[in-house]
């Protein structure tokens, strides 16, 4: 997908501290030069108006500065949209400055708001996109055939607005606070996954080794699999290992379900040092936590706290 913010040039003004020195040193050279040629009574009547412009600027940098709150709701553009698969697109949306960045914790999600039926939907989904990334954010989402939130989606044009809030979730990551990540992910459960490889693999000191299980019903299905094998072509500690329930005839990695000799063969010990993390389907979630238990993991629940051992997302 091409990166629409890096074709816009960016406002110097958009960013808060520039929209008030700039204009502050523009006003205040005026009222130097006024004063030289009509006197000193001028810069008395002009501070009031020089006040209440820096505060004017100071509030409007501030409301512009976090484009998405945990308290209140925010309308954001849409700017692009590109179809991943036959059923699956990303989503793009401008943050309100191009200096911005979605800075989240690894893990952590986006609640989404919009109109159905003359009331309003709430779903949650992670950003795919890197945090540092400048301006804007992705997301994705899956349609099914039942699914009123993710056809509105569809239905959107660019420059149409969605109301975000976040960030929300509780889970808990810090740099090499793990020897290795077990982690199983199905569907569309690989996105807030996404973000935690991102995190690791992107600090140059995080040697966390990574071993992943992600199933899905058909090649189709395998979201970001370019990303995913590149990832573990380029970083030396992350091994993906993909599962299809009905794959094509040239398949050479495994078939059926996820099971727990699967885990066995692919996922790291329950070690005090190892992690468990799970992201699918309801049902996929019961069967991996039985396994898990089967195989040793400090299992309390689908509901986790930030830093269990075994954390269901």
């Amino acid at each position: 997908m091409e990166d629409l913010a890096e074709l816009e040039q960016p406002n110097i003004l958009d960013e808060p501290l520039h929209g008030i020195y700039i204009p502050s040193c523009l006003f205040l050279a005026g009222i130097a030069i006024t004063t030289y040629l009509s006197g000193a009574l001028q810069i008395l009547l002009a501070l009031p108006i020089f006040f209440a412009f820096v505060g004017y600027r100071a509030y409007a940098a501030y409301q512009r500065k976090i484009s998405i709150r945990s308290d209140k709701w925010s309308s954001l553009e849409l700017v692009d949209q590109t179809v991943v698969s036959k059923n699956t697109a990303i989503y793009r949306f401008n943050l309100k400055t191009s200096f911005e960045t979605l800075d989240f914790d690894p893990g952590r999600h986006l609640m989404v708001k919009v109109p159905i039926d003359g009331g309003h939907e709430i779903r949650y989904y992670s950003p795919i996109s890197p945090n540092f990334a400048k301006g804007y954010f992705d997301i994705m989402i899956k349609s099914y055939p039942e699914g009123q939130v993710s056809k509105y989606f569809a239905s959107l044009k660019p420059g149409q607005l969605v109301d975000f809030k976040g960030p929300v979730g509780n889970f808990n990551y810090t740099t090499n606070s793990s020897k290795s990540l077990a982690i199983v992910a199905g569907g569309t459960g690989i996105t807030p996954i996404l973000q935690i490889l991102n995190e690791i693999i992107t600090t140059p000191e995080d040697v966390t080794k990574i071993s992943l299980i992600y199933a899905n019903d058909t090649e189709n299905d395998i979201l970001l699999k370019e990303e995913l094998d590149e990832m573990a072509e380029k970083y030396p500690y992350f091994d993906v290992h993909y599962v299809l329930r009905t794959p094509p005839d040239n398949w050479s990695s495994s078939i059926g379900l996820i099971t727990q000799d699967l885990m066995e063969g692919f996922l790291p010990d329950s070690s005090d040092d190892n992690r468990l993390l799970i992201c699918g389907p309801e049902g996929m979630n019961s069967s991996v936590l039985a396994y898990a238990k089967n195989l040793g993991w400090k299992v309390t629940g689908e509901a986790s706290k930030g830093d269990d051992q075994v954390f269901v997302f």
